[in-house]
């Protein structure tokens, strides 16, 4: 009788957890892009589309870009390897507060150097551009950083209107 109990109150156990992580995971997103990047992507190919680029800008335009991946390729790399630096201070039995601000420091200079390189890539791409094609530019930005603010609005509602209930 106390086998029989244990082992019906065990499968009610076990049919309450397993129910629970089924509901636990979050919903498909059906329009999700397949790689990280993809809505960028797409986003770059629209806007250089609506600039009508000459065949000149095209081939500068494809130059730049392939000096700049290659370019930030090294420039996350040395991100990374500072990162598992301080990781790696971080871990050790004795952990010097000198040595670890050094390795934030230098991993806050590999940031910066990110964005600096991304700005001027972005700079050099825009110089490059007729006065029409920078106000194309122009707009296209300006609806871009529009249609990403309301995205952040939006998840602020929806994650007040949670809280709520």
């Amino acid at each position: 009788m106390k086998i029989k109990n244990i082992s019906v109150i065990s499968a009610v156990i076990i049919t309450l957890l397993l129910s629970s992580l089924s509901f636990a995971q979050p919903p498909a997103k059906p329009f999700a892009p397949k790689k990280p990047g993809m809505h960028k992507m797409h986003n770059m190919k629209t806007m250089l589309e609506k600039l009508n680029l000459t065949d000149t800008q095209k081939t500068q335009f494809q130059k730049m870009n392939l000096t700049f991946k290659k370019h930030m390729i090294d420039l996350k790399a040395n991100l990374q390897k500072s990162a598992l630096d301080l990781k790696a201070l971080q871990n050790s039995d004795n952990i010097n507060r000198s040595d670890v601000i050094s390795a934030v420091k230098e991993i806050n200079s590999n940031k910066n150097a990110i964005a600096l390189a991304t700005a001027n890539h972005r700079m050099d791409m825009y110089d490059l551009l007729t006065p029409a094609q920078r106000k194309i530019w122009k707009e296209f930005k300006l609806h871009k950083m529009m249609g990403e603010k309301m995205m952040k609005n939006k998840m602020k509602r929806k994650m007040r209107k949670g809280m709520r209930h």
